[in-house]
């Protein structure tokens, strides 16, 4: 995928790019000519540090800045980030340089140059993950690791993708699959032939999004693939234009057809978003509040386009949609019962347009839960909004700290969190909030009735206050409505909330309808 494709990166125009291929070839010249390429005598090479993103973090949105420090002893020239096909010459002021790149689907790997006025480099390689590792439904859990997908937990509607329905108590004796309550591989056959065995390979998947009952997943050739509940054509699997809705329960992945360079995918209620690699938004699935953004409120089971966006560079869909341009302008449309769309007040109206949310800075990231958003900032600051009856934004209810200040069950304007401005991540679902600060640590707070939040206590969170020891530093969080996983930053998979159905993935030693307050190291096959 050429980055010259895409809207994203208009911003590096031919100009930008040729000085880059000069930078890079004069550097070669100079090399080649022996002492010509340095002859001021200088030879120690400049000093690369705090790269950052970096160990794989998660990146929420298309659009990422890489930072770092570049120091030398004289005098830095130039800073190069190169990703796959993309290279991009890096701003510098004083010591830090900034460079902005669009993210690939997956895995991606980058390198920093670093020249000095002598023509000495160093080099240094980063990492980080664009998609969603990790996601969790309402009792039902799916993780990627090495392009593959493992799921677990509830499956009455088919969400778990084994290929059945099952249920916890199924006989044994008498049922075909066995019901998945530990991580549980689903093998999706590719149209690609091996052709040393004549077997079709497997299908390599990149990004996950699980809502209540259903699941859709993002494979590395840019197509989405759902299974699960199909109730008002989530799925996304009908026949455009047929006049009707596809609601089947499918037990393992089907591919949507028609689809290709999908860069992202958003679960909500009962719809879904699809971003693709020119910015434009998909949407299918239930539309009762316009939810869909196709300027009705009519419900579609095959992807439509949203009307009036371009650039988009993250999407989130959860009761209400969100989309965020690469501008750092935030746009929304759907319910707005709880203030989701900051229109001032509440309606339960239809809302069937994209309409843009004026806020006092540029968001880098946007994460929203069943009725509440979190915004980031590049500074590391975060505004939050809608519903707050459990504290999901903050301050409802008095707590054992005793706060006096009482905020509103509804916050219908954008309110800046108070507690921090070094957030780095956001992830918000059901009545749960978390951030991740620049200690690599995860924050929680929020309605913690269940566990859900991964802490000792089993009050609602006013605050972040605490984070979530047992984690250390996490690369991704998957939270669903009542349980939540998060992959730590070596490797490991953890789980916590609500067990029901084997949707913490423990296997027999997990009590069914039981809460686990804090997580649990899970066991992956082949780990």
């Amino acid at each position: 995928m050429l980055i010259n494709k895409h809207r994203l990166l208009n911003t590096l125009n031919l100009s930008t790019a040729l000085t880059a291929s000069l930078i890079i070839a004069g550097s070669l010249i100079l090399s080649a000519c022996g002492g010509d390429a340095n002859s001021s005598g200088d030879t120690t090479a400049p000093v690369i540090s705090h790269v950052s993103p970096n160990n794989n973090a998660v990146a929420h949105s298309r659009k990422v800045i890489i930072t770092g420090q570049a120091i030398d002893d004289i005098e830095v020239k130039s800073v190069i980030v190169i990703n796959r096909e993309q290279t991009v010459i890096a701003t510098l002021s004083e010591n830090t340089f900034s460079a902005t790149l669009a993210a690939i689907p997956g895995q991606n790997t980058y390198s920093v140059t670093v020249t000095d006025t002598s023509n000495n480099e160093t080099s240094s390689e980063a990492s980080f993950y664009f998609g969603s590792q990790a996601s969790a439904g309402g009792a039902h859990s799916g993780i990627i690791k090495d392009q593959r997908i493992y799921a677990w937990g509830r499956n009455n509607k088919g969400q778990a993708g084994i290929g059945a329905f099952t249920k916890l108590n199924d006989d044994p004796v008498t049922a075909t699959v066995a019901h998945p309550i530990v991580p549980t591989l689903i093998s999706v056959p590719s149209d690609t032939i091996n052709a040393e065995n004549g077997h079709r390979e497997e299908t390599k998947f990149v990004s996950l999004a699980f809502n209540q009952n259903a699941s859709s997943a993002l494979d590395s050739n840019g197509q989405v693939w759902s299974w699960g509940d199909g109730k008002s054509g989530q799925l996304g699997l009908g026949i455009t234009d047929d006049n009707l809705i596809d609601d089947t329960n499918y037990t393992s992945p089907q591919k949507i057809s028609g689809l290709a360079n999908v860069v992202a995918i958003s679960r909500g209620g009962a719809h879904a978003l699809l971003l693709t690699s020119d910015g434009t938004v998909l949407a299918f699935g239930n539309n009762r509040f316009g939810q869909l953004g196709d300027g009705s409120n009519i419900s579609q089971d095959s992807p439509v386009v949203v009307q009036g966006l371009t650039n988009i560079v993250q999407i989130s869909a959860s009761s209400t949609s969100y989309a965020l341009d690469e501008a750092g302008r935030l746009w929304a449309w759907g319910n707005n019962e709880y203030g989701q769309l900051v229109t001032g007040g509440t309606d339960s109206d239809v809302h069937s347009t994209p309409t843009e949310i004026t806020m006092d800075e540029p968001l880098i990231s946007i994460a929203s839960g069943n009725h509440h958003v979190l915004a980031l900032t590049n500074s590391g600051k975060v505004y939050a909004w809608g519903k707050n009856t459990s504290s999901q934004i903050g301050m409802r209810h008095r707590d054992q700290n005793s706060v006096s200040e009482i905020w509103d069950e509804d916050i219908i304007t954008p309110k800046l969190l108070p507690w921090f401005d070094d957030v780095i991540a956001v992830w918000a679902k059901g009545n749960q909030s978390f951030v991740q600060r620049r200690d690599g640590k995860i924050y929680p707070w929020g309605q913690n009735m269940l566990g859900t939040l991964g802490i000792e206590s089993d009050a609602n969170i006013t605050q972040p206050s605490s984070p979530i020891l047992a984690l250390g530093k996490a690369t991704d969080l998957g939270n669903g409505a009542l349980h939540t996983l998060a992959i730590r930053n070596d490797g490991s998979l953890f789980s916590w909330g609500w067990s029901f159905e084997g949707s913490l993935g423990g296997g027999e030693n997990m009590i069914n309808r039981w809460s686990y307050k804090l997580p649990v190291l899970l066991s992956l096959p082949g780990s």
